[in-house]
């Protein structure tokens, strides 16, 4: 667990120490949070956005109203969640980025965790009202919609899921971003030592 954590933050330190990853990392996270409490509205605001006769600022304030139902509409389980998913999702996408951006060989595996973490977060979006919204729909479409209700937590299992895959896929990123830039130090060698890396100092 120490080992996973000194990656993380080795991996922070190098990452958003430039200021592009770390407002990416904050548009990303905004996104995403605003999907989650849109989506359920998505019909409603499609409809008011559509309609001609309704000014342009009066749209956005009703757009920008709607971000109040995280305190109205989400259960306090569900509004930690949904914000949880939404940080771990833009801050692993910056991750993912920057690796792609190094290019660097043996980076497969990690990435492919991190896609797939980040696939993750988009089942976990979901309210009070309506559970998981991605999974609500799936449910009914092969017709088992009742499952969610019996589920303990009406669906909110997805999203603790979404954030368990999420804090996976960090630490796989982590730890390549980690690995790689220990290995990229002038004068370090890397030796295994009973299943662990320990990093040298050459002299």
């Amino acid at each position: 667990m120490r080992r996973h954590l000194d990656d993380v933050r080795t991996a922070f330190g190098v990452v958003f120490a430039r200021a592009a990853y770390l407002v990416a990392a904050g548009a990303l996270a905004l996104t995403a949070l605003l999907l989650a409490i849109w989506l359920p509205n998505v019909g409603l605001l499609i409809e008011v956005f559509g309609s001609a006769g309704i000014p342009f600022a009066t749209k956005l304030h009703f757009a920008l109203s709607l971000l109040g139902g995280i305190a109205t509409n989400f259960s306090a389980l569900s509004a930690t969640y949904t914000v949880t998913i939404a940080v771990l999702f833009g801050v692993n996408a910056a991750m993912i980025i920057y690796s792609l951006k190094k290019k660097r060989t043996g980076t497969a595996q990690p990435l492919a965790v991190g896609a797939g973490g980040l696939a993750s977060g988009v089942l976990g979006i979901g309210c009070a009202a309506c559970g998981s919204l991605i999974a609500g729909t799936v449910f009914s479409f092969v017709g088992a919609s009742g499952a969610l209700a019996v589920l303990p937590l009406g669906g909110g299992e997805f999203g603790l899921l979404s954030v368990a895959l999420l804090a996976v896929s960090l630490s796989f990123v982590s730890r390549d971003i980690a690995e790689s830039t220990r290995c990229s130090v002038p004068g370090n060698r890397a030796v295994e030592v009973k299943g662990s890396t320990t990093i040298h100092r050459s002299t």
